[in-house]
């Protein structure tokens, strides 16, 4: 590949961009393994393997994600989405010198090599020239769509052996800059570096959690709060690591979603969670009545055709659909609205209940109440903390439980840790709750030897 000697910082000049074969841009289908991905992977790799040795030598992978663009599928469509991703190949494109490569890994993610750059600034320089250029709306027919990136930054070759790495780490960098908002930035650093390793031991130790045994479910109680019988449980996991005990799944869960192991786990917790029910279901005859309601993750349902799935697990193990309950948080729902749809509406007809899950925490769009077979809303427990002791806290909860009363779906109230949050619910007529008031969450033994002797889980 040839090299230029002007920093990647700098502009080029227009005539230079007539690009010969070697360094023709690649920007490869997000619907295949095109060969530019292999492309770009060898020549990151040489990179890596001939840089190690040169004094001062230095590149960047910048790996930039489309900030909420699932939205413009939704609301303008595939075949607009397709034109506004062309459109922004194109200014990603002019924002770098005719040698750097870029690469579209998936549907609105690229990756940028910027090699041999002066400085690290040179990367910089071309972060902010991608912001500038994202700041011009996209037009699509008359219709304008204003879109941000989230870029995250590597710098090469330090200590990387693969070039895997160096774009893993990139990545890494991303996902903490869109932690900060749309259109934020972060520099790969020592920090990060310690964190990628702990999280790589971590992901190495959990990949073979499942063959190993190590995860659990464990069930949460969810009450009537009228009677303070159980009315149902949630079903949470947990990994019981040798040597270490219980693993916080605020430790694991995040990790797992950025590997993408995050979908093995939850098709392992949609089996366990029908096997149990099961189990239960045959057990005890209260069970022909109560709830199991499950989380899935935005990137399972993204990826996944979870309608299928469920549907036959489902049928493996012979459970009542109409017992199960599918929770999804008000983002999930409108970041992939067109994709879900769909499966969503499968499922309620064969009798799974779909809950919003942190009702009025995330982005919040009453139209969805109307567009999903929406059965729950849960109020997020941020609310439910503040309950009588905060005016807007408790106004929105109150909105909340009128709200369902209004359109005829239930209201659970999550977080529930007070007999004087309990009073103020029953007050307002909010049929269900859950938290640590009632029961953490317990083993499924201890459930058996509930319903076994008819014991209320509170404790």
């Amino acid at each position: 590949m040839k090299k230029s000697h002007r920093g990647a910082g700098e502009r080029p000049d227009p005539e230079s961009r007539k690009a010969d074969p070697d360094t023709e841009p690649l920007v490869s289908s997000p619907w295949t393994r095109s060969p530019g991905r292999l492309r770009f992977r060898s020549l990151l790799q040489q990179s890596l393997d001939g840089g190690a040795q040169r004094l001062h030598y230095l590149f960047a992978i910048l790996y930039v994600d489309l900030d909420r663009f699932s939205r413009v599928n939704d609301s303008l469509g595939r075949e607009a989405g397709d034109q506004i991703l062309m459109e922004v190949a194109r200014r990603l494109r002019g924002c770098l010198r005719p040698e750097d490569i870029i690469i579209r890994l998936r549907e609105d993610e690229y990756v940028i090599f910027l090699d041999e750059i002066q400085q690290v600034s040179s990367a910089l320089d071309v972060l902010e020239r991608i912001k500038g250029a994202m700041r011009t709306a996209f037009r699509v027919g008359k219709q304008e769509v204003f879109l941000s990136a989230s870029v995250g930054v590597a710098l090469g070759p330090r200590a990387y052996a693969k070039a895997d790495e160096l774009v893993r780490d990139a990545e890494a960098a991303m996902h903490r800059a869109k932690k900060k908002g749309p259109a934020s930035h972060e520099v790969f650093d020592s920090q990060m570096h310690e964190e990628s390793r702990r999280l790589l031991r971590l992901e190495t130790e959990f990949r073979g959690a499942i063959d190993r045994e190590e995860l659990r479910l464990q069930y949460e109680p969810i009450m009537a709060l009228d009677s303070e019988r159980v009315a149902g449980f949630e079903a949470l996991i947990r990994w019981l690591k040798p040597g270490r005990g219980l693993v916080h799944p605020g430790e694991f869960i995040p990790m797992a979603e950025q590997t993408e192991l995050i979908i093995p786990m939850t098709q392992w917790v949609i089996h366990e969670a029908c096997r149990q029910l099961k189990q239960w279901q045959d057990r005890f005859a209260d069970f022909s009545y109560l709830w199991l309601s499950l989380n899935l993750s935005p990137i399972y349902i993204e990826r996944c055709d979870f309608a299928k799935e469920l549907s036959a697990q489902i049928g493996k193990h012979g459970i009542n659909a109409s017992n199960l309950a599918l929770e999804i948080t008000e983002s999930q729902l409108l970041e992939n609205a067109e994709n879900i749809l769909k499966g969503l509406n499968t499922l309620h007809d064969t009798g799974i209940k779909l809950w919003i899950d942190d009702f009025g925490a995330g982005y919040s769009s009453l139209a969805y109440l109307v567009k999903f077979p929406i059965h729950s809303l849960k109020i997020d427990r941020s609310f439910i903390s503040k309950l009588v002791h905060d005016d807007k806290s408790t106004a929105i909860a109150n909105a909340i439980v009128g709200l369902g009363k209004t359109l005829g779906v239930s209201v659970i109230a999550e977080g529930v840790e007070t007999a004087e949050q309990l009073q103020y619910l029953r007050s307002i007529n909010c049929p269900y709750g859950q938290g640590y008031y009632f029961a953490a969450s317990i083993d499924p033994e201890v459930i058996d030897s509930l319903f076994a002797g008819r014991q209320n889980p509170k404790s």
